[in-house]
């Protein structure tokens, strides 16, 4: 193990992650980077030590335990891929001398199994949907919209209020897909959990951040605060991993009725093609759809405006 970090290690541990995080080209990369290095950082922390001292017996014991955890090799690549990429920029920037990532034998991935994205079962899917419920009703209704309704986050992020219409039970919001706008029709659960978000806000934003611009308008809620809230489905328990918007959606493509057709699935998640569906149902299992089912049930919070 790597000597305990001085205070001078612990400000540039800081210093470089923001600059390594900035210099990546998409808020999607640095949200995932971000969060595998955060991981990778409080367990370090537990044995006294920061990601820039840690060598490579250190990551060997890490990727041990993420082993032990029952993290599938997809997602150890994964997470050593955004350590990589945090070491070389350490050695560019002169703030470490090698990557010690380098001298660690990734597990290999089986060819045909494409899909890295975590999967879920329901009974995981329900718990986090009881604790969206119970935290924030935006949280409420994008985890609903992801795993019910098969939207992609961003897709949901730029809905307003007024692409919102019907009365239940028949609720569907327009979403546009690759220039186009399509109307989704909402499960019932989805449709409440919508209407309860948006309050009492006739126009604006559906999902709206927590602060409010200068004019006093809300504002749309990033794709980093979405992550932020769905990171909290997950928070306090180091010995999951962290769920995120795409595994919410995975679930969704999964756990499809029987004998749906695949482009049915393909075009209700708003896939490219059916190869896309076909990457994530690889080695799927289908533990059932009880998790979907108890959502209309479900007890719920007070509005979000």
């Amino acid at each position: 193990m790597a000597p305990s970090p001085s205070k001078g290690h612990l400000a540039l541990q800081r210093s470089l992650t923001e600059a390594w995080l900035n210099e990546q080209t998409t808020p999607n990369t640095r949200a995932a980077y971000r969060s595998d290095l955060d991981a990778f950082g409080r367990w370090c922390a537990q044995r006294g030590s920061i990601p820039l001292t840690a060598d490579t017996t250190t990551l060997v014991a890490f990727q041990a335990a993420r082993e032990a955890a029952g993290d599938s090799d997809s997602t150890i690549r994964r997470k050593w891929s955004a350590l990589s990429s945090f070491y070389d920029f350490a050695v560019r920037s002169d703030a470490t001398d090698a990557n010690p990532a380098l001298g660690v034998d990734r597990p290999r991935v089986a060819s045909g199994d494409p899909s890295p994205t975590l999967r879920l079962t329901a009974q995981a899917v329900a718990s986090y949907r009881a604790v969206a419920a119970a935290l924030d009703p935006r949280l409420d209704a994008l985890v609903a919209l992801l795993v019910v309704d098969g939207l992609k986050v961003n897709e949901a992020l730029a809905l307003d209020i007024s692409d919102v219409s019907g009365k239940a039970p028949t609720v569907s919001v327009t979403v546009r897909r690759r220039g186009q706008s399509k109307r989704v029709v909402l499960d019932a659960a989805s449709a409440q959990a919508v209407h309860r978000c948006a309050a009492k806000r006739q126009t604006g934003p559906l999902f709206a951040s927590g602060r409010s611009s200068t004019s006093g308008r809300p504002q749309r809620l990033t794709r980093f605060g979405a992550d932020h809230l769905i990171r909290q489905l997950s928070s306090g328990d180091e010995t999951i991993e962290r769920v995120t918007a795409n595994a919410l959606r995975r679930f969704h493509i999964t756990h499809q009725r029987d004998g749906v057709p695949l482009e049915e699935i393909r075009d209700r998640a708003g896939l490219a093609d059916v190869r896309s569906v076909r990457r994530y149902l690889l080695d799927e299992t289908r533990p059932g759809t009880e998790a979907l089912q108890s959502f209309a049930s479900r007890g719920r919070p007070g509005p979000c405006a």
